[in-house]
């Protein structure tokens, strides 16, 4: 809808700006209409005989008869022309007739022999003719021809008729087709001059503009459809177990399985020993939900190579593993950066185990079970992707240990708790606990 109304303005538009250029021509032979018709052999028909026209023409050794057919009232009026570079001493001569059937009555006879043609400069089109007979009558309806003829019926003429000056987008676009033609074939002069007239410095500075329009207008519907896609809602699934939560990833797909494609970051798996976890996520999201699952590990890679696999994924996978070792990773390639990237055009976070904890506020829940090595980090900040801090794997026995944590109630409330057969949805603002039982309050 959009593009139709584009086309509607740029069509309306073009029609008033050229009307208007023309109109202020006054009596320039530009604002008559072009008809090429010296290709043309036999008669030739005015259609919209009030319509102002210029017919551009070439005797070939014999009158050239135009037709008129009307049926109402209408005024007459003809101009006759020569180009004064291509035909200067061309004088042309006009016999017009009422066709009734067989008979034809002359009405009107115009002898170039009795005008004084006078040299005529048309500046908006940089040409210069002769100007000779023009009148105007008034007649009934009836069909009339008029016949242009001169002594030997040789050369190049310009017949026009009518003043009515009436626009559309064709004519207006065979207006620019017709006269760097004429340029070439009736004023045998160079085209490049037709670019050099005010009329073709003006059309081409208009459909310049038209251009720079659109290229603007492009550019702000694309700035929009960029904002949109940002302010689509960031959706993250933060899990304790992965791929036990198969069932919520499966609803929150938006196209068929096959059409997935999965970043499945094992970084966080490298320093561990039992990579059972890891084959079971990596069977299921393939091999059971039929997704195209690529590995990747982010460990030593670049930021721009890091956004280049990412960006060209569904779902970005971070599997569980060692939470130090994978923050590390991330802060090496400015992985925070890259993910809230993504998240704003739509792309899916999964965390699992390590890959949830990262994405809280702080990773302290990592070092509350047992010690582990820590891999530089000493400073605790995760991602920020959500507000809080997780603690995964949850079994009651837990309860003790994180009341030690956070001894006080109002530190707790800015703590989830998970167990393995849980998960925590985000979509947006919203935090959603799903999965088996009940929330876990300590």
């Amino acid at each position: 809808m959009l593009k139709i109304i584009m086309l509607k303005y740029k069509k309306n538009i073009l029609i008033l700006f050229c009307a208007f250029f023309l109109l202020q021509t006054g009596g320039s032979v530009l604002a008559h209409q072009p008809r090429i018709v010296y290709t043309e052999e036999g008669i030739i028909n005015i259609e919209n005989h009030t319509v102002s026209q210029a017919f551009y023409d070439e005797l070939r050794g014999v009158p050239r008869d135009y037709f008129i057919k009307s049926e109402n009232d209408f005024e007459l009026y003809i101009n006759i022309l020569v180009p004064a570079i291509s035909n200067p001493k061309g004088r042309y001569s006009a016999n017009v007739y009422l066709v009734n059937g067989e008979n034809q009555e002359k009405i009107i006879s115009v002898d170039a022999s009795i005008y004084k043609w006078t040299e005529y400069y048309e500046e908006y089109g940089r040409d210069y003719y002769y100007k000779g007979p023009e009148f105007s009558d008034n007649l009934g309806p009836g069909i009339y021809k008029i016949e242009i003829f001169s002594e030997d019926n040789q050369g190049r003429y310009v017949l026009a008729v009518g003043k009515k000056e009436e626009y559309d987008i064709k004519s207006l676009l065979n207006l620019y087709w017709q006269l760097p033609l004429l340029k070439m074939t009736f004023f045998e002069s160079d085209v490049l001059q037709f670019f050099l007239t005010p009329f073709g410095i003006a059309g081409i500075g208009f459909i310049g503009g038209i251009f720079i329009f659109f290229a603007i207008f492009g550019y702000i519907v694309s700035l929009i459809k960029e904002t949109i896609k940002k302010r689509k809602a960031k959706t993250l699934l933060l899990t304790s177990d992965g791929m036990s939560m198969k069932e919520e990833i499966t609803k929150l797909l938006q196209k068929p399985a096959y059409d997935i494609t999965v970043a499945f970051i094992t970084t966080a798996a490298k320093p561990i020993e039992n990579l059972d976890y890891l084959k079971r996520d990596w069977n299921i999201m393939r091999d059971e939900m039929g997704f195209n699952v690529e590995e990747v590990d982010i460990e030593g890679k670049k930021e721009a190579e890091i956004m280049r696999i990412l960006e060209i994924k569904d779902i970005i996978f971070v599997e569980g593993g060692n939470t130090f070792y994978l923050l590390s990773a991330m802060r090496k390639c400015n992985f925070k950066k890259i993910i809230k990237k993504l998240l704003k055009y739509g792309k899916v976070y999964i965390g699992v185990s390590a890959g949830t904890i990262v994405a809280g506020k702080t990773i302290q829940t990592a070092d509350w079970k047992k010690n582990k090595e820590k891999y530089g980090i000493t400073n605790m900040k995760g991602l920020g992707l959500v507000p809080f801090d997780i603690f995964v794997h949850y079994k009651p026995e837990h309860a003790e240990l994180i009341k030690k944590k956070k001894p006080w109630k109002w530190q707790r409330r800015r703590l989830k708790i998970i167990t393995d057969g849980q998960a925590i949805l985000i979509q947006g603002k919203e935090a959603i606990l799903i999965g088996k039982g009940e929330k876990v309050v300590v």
